[in-house]
C-alpha cells in the first residue's frame, strides 16, 4: 500500500511538473517596466543567432528574426544595451572576456524601443551593426514605419497618402483609428537617378490590422543593382507596459 501510494505521489509530481512547463510554453514570462525589442536588415556573415544581449550586468540570450520583433529585453538603468559576444580568458577561465558588437542607447524618457539592428558596410573594431533607436509612443496599432536604407529617395503611396522617404530617412505613417482590419491599395517607387523621374517598385494591397504595426524597409540589392525592400510585423504589445 505504501509502495502504491508512493508511486501515486511521484506520478502526480511528474505531472505537475510537465503541466507547469506546457503552461509555461503557452504563457511566456513577459518583462516589465522599461523593453525594448530588437530586429535586424539583415545578418552579417559568421554572426551566431540567438545572440548575446548584455544589460546591465546581465546576459539575455536573444532569437533574432527579419521578419518579426524579438521578445522584449528589460532596459538597464543606464539605458545601454549592448550585443556582445563572449571570448574565454586562457589565463583564468572563470573571468570572460566580452566584445561589444553593437550598442543601443535608449534616452532617458523612452519606456518602449524598438532596436534596429543595420549591418555596417565594414566593421569598425569589433562592432558589426549600427543601430537606429525607435520610441514606440506614437508607433500604433494599424500604423507603419518606413526605413529607408538606399541612397535614393523612395515613395510610398498608401491609399491616398503620399509619403516620401530620402536616404537614411525614418518615417511613420499614422493609421486612422481601426476596430477591424482594413485592406488599402500601396505602391512603392523609387526616383530614378540619371532618367529624373519615379519608378515603381511594386503596387498592391495591404491589411492594416488594429492588433500590429508594419515595418517597411528599402534597401540596395548590390547582386541586381536595384532597389530591395521586405516587411517585419510588430504586435501591439500590452503585457510589457510599465
Amino acid at each position: 500500500m505504501k509502495t502504491f501510494v508512493l508511486q501515486l505521489w511521484i506520478g502526480f509530481c511528474a505531472l505537475s511538473m510537465v503541466m507547469a512547463q506546457d503552461d509555461e510554453t503557452r504563457n511566456p514570462r513577459h518583462t516589465t517596466g522599461r523593453v525594448a525589442w530588437f530586429v535586424y536588415t539583415s545578418m552579417p556573415e559568421g554572426l551566431e543567432n540567438p545572440v548575446n544581449v548584455m544589460t546591465g550586468k546581465d546576459i539575455v540570450t536573444l532569437p533574432l528574426s527579419k521578419r518579426s520583433a524579438s521578445e522584449p529585453v528589460k532596459i538597464p538603468a543606464d539605458g545601454i544595451l549592448r550585443i556582445v559576444r563572449k571570448v574565454e580568458n586562457p589565463d583564468n577561465t572563470k573571468q570572460a572576456t566580452y566584445l561589444t558588437l553593437a550598442q543601443a542607447n535608449i534616452p532617458d524618457g523612452v519606456g518602449k524601443a524598438l532596436i534596429i539592428l543595420v549591418p555596417l558596410s565594414k566593421p569598425v573594431g569589433d562592432l558589426v551593426f549600427q543601430t537606429k533607436v525607435q520610441d514606440l509612443a506614437a508607433f500604433n496599432g494599424g500604423d507603419c514605419l518606413y526605413l529607408n536604407l538606399t541612397i535614393l529617395n523612395v515613395g510610398v503611396e498608401l491609399d491616398k497618402t503620399k509619403i516620401v522617404i530620402k536616404p537614411g530617412e525614418t518615417k511613420i505613417h499614422n493609421a486612422p483609428p481601426l476596430d477591424k482590419a482594413t485592406n488599402i491599395p500601396v505602391r512603392y517607387s523609387f526616383y530614378h537617378p540619371t532618367e529624373k523621374q519615379w519608378k515603381v517598385l511594386s503596387a498592391s494591397t495591404v491589411v492594416l490590422y488594429p492588433t500590429r504595426r508594419e515595418i517597411c524597409i528599402f534597401s540596395w540589392d548590390p547582386r541586381y543593382g536595384r532597389v530591395d525592400y521586405h516587411g517585419i510585423t510588430f504586435p501591439v504589445v500590452h503585457d510589457a507596459d510599465p
